[in-house]
């Protein structure tokens, strides 16, 4: 597995459910304080365009505190807009490599 580094863009296990929109979901992700992170996320910004079950949703590497990561969730959270989670909850963007002829 690639190291983080702050900036990273990362895929962060959640859940999903529908949202009020065709194109939103629901978004659920366990957090290590315990106060889930919830909001709504353009699916998009999902791994897989899933309408209920368990996904990742994009994010970035904001702090990296030892197992501990502080991501900035690509959504519209209900509360907060970062979320802290463990480093194994998170897998790196891989890079978007132009294709060639």
């Amino acid at each position: 597995m690639n190291e983080l580094k702050v900036g990273d863009r990362v895929w962060i296990k959640c859940e999903v459910k529908p949202g009020p929109f065709s194109n939103e979901r629901l978004t659920r992700i366990q957090t290590v304080q315990g106060e889930d992170w919830i909001g709504f996320v353009d699916e998009r910004n999902l791994k897989n365009a899933v309408q209920t079950g368990a996904t990742r949703v994009l994010g970035r590497v904001l702090t990296l505190e030892g197992n501990e990561i502080v991501v900035l969730v690509q959504g519209h959270a209900i509360d907060r807009r970062q979320a802290r989670t463990s480093r194994s909850a998170a897998e790196k963007v891989a890079p978007r490599v132009p294709l060639t002829a």
